[in-house]
């Protein structure tokens, strides 16, 4: 398939930010994560069922980010779990 190339300016922050937060939890170069977006937008979504659902069964890497969120959760929910033994 014969590929055009394209160079983009003036992306604004906000963007750029979740495009590379996206290829870095995803393993998959900005290049790619960018080319999936614009084939989203435009109807052209090429991935099966099975990597849409990468995410869940776990084809992704997980960021630090997730992991922060995980631990944070985990230890909310231990505190919670303490208080309620407090008040049996």
């Amino acid at each position: 398939m014969k590929a055009i190339q394209y160079t983009l300016r003036n992306i604004p922050i906000p963007i750029d930010r979740y495009l590379r937060k996206r290829a870095k939890i995803s393993g998959q170069s900005l290049n790619h994560v960018i080319i999936q977006e614009l084939s989203d937008k435009a109807g052209l979504q090429t991935d099966n069922l099975v990597d849409s659902l990468d995410w869940f069964i776990g084809g992704g890497v997980i960021g630090d980010d997730v992991l922060s969120a995980l631990d944070a959760e985990d230890k909310m929910q231990k505190e919670l779990t303490r208080k309620q033994w407090r008040q049996e």
